[in-house]
């Protein structure tokens, strides 16, 4: 009885050390959405990368079509986060791992490119990503989380239409600052990009800002 008081009192001292938060992401559902780690990704990059890491860019690499990836299948699927350090004028990435902290990532610009079949939005967005070591989302801008962007996205009769005929067709979205894609336009916003693509084709959109609200434009040929 005497061990047992001990050990539940080292527990508690161990809870009231932590930080709710932390204890809540640790033990949490494996699967998210593109906003829920954000903050966790990007304290540990302040901590291991720049001090001055902030968002540039996230990639969601074959997300389901509630805008969902499952930590518990990392070669399946994943949310890739591209921080930005004004001091370095880098860029380094960070996908979450489940029950840890998150961790750098191999994966970079060159290969988020691989998946874009249409040459037209593939040059669109690789010169979107060549400004990413420079400006980052804004901690202020208004954008949607990836399930409110795929509802909007997968009403429209084009995308029904390329799914249909191509049913084996994954999904990627891309979420960057509005002014590294749209040069005409100084606003400090967060556009995203749905890239719905087969063997051999993409069905590219444009949603700027990157609310449900906002204007859809394809970007693919």
């Amino acid at each position: 009885m005497k061990n047992q008081t001990v050990l539940l009192f080292l527990f508690l001292i161990l809870i009231a050390a932590c930080n709710p938060e932390d204890l809540i992401s640790e033990f949490g559902d494996s699967i998210i959405t593109s906003k829920s780690k954000v903050g966790e990704v990007l304290n540990t990059a302040k901590s291991n990368f720049a001090r001055d890491s902030k968002l540039a860019a996230i990639y969601g690499f074959n997300v389901n079509t509630k805008g969902q990836v499952d930590l518990l299948k990392p070669t399946d699927n994943a949310f890739i986060y591209v921080v930005q350090s004004d001091s370095a004028q880098l860029n380094e990435f960070y996908v979450p791992v489940y029950n840890s902290y998150p961790a750098k990532s191999p994966i970079n610009l060159d290969s988020m490119l691989t998946f874009i079949k249409d040459a037209n939005a593939k040059s669109k967005i690789n010169s979107a990503f060549n400004k990413l070591s420079e400006i980052n989302i804004s901690s202020t801008a208004s954008y949607d989380d990836s399930p409110e962007v795929l509802n909007k996205m997968l009403a429209r009769t084009d995308v029904s239409s390329f799914r249909s005929t191509n049913p084996n067709s994954k999904l990627d979205i891309f979420l960057i600052p509005s002014k590294s894609i749209d040069t005409l336009s100084a606003r400090n916003d967060a556009d995203w990009i749905v890239n719905f693509y087969g063997d051999t084709s993409s069905l590219v959109l444009w949603l700027h800002p990157g609310t449900i609200g906002g204007t859809v434009d394809v970007i693919s040929d």
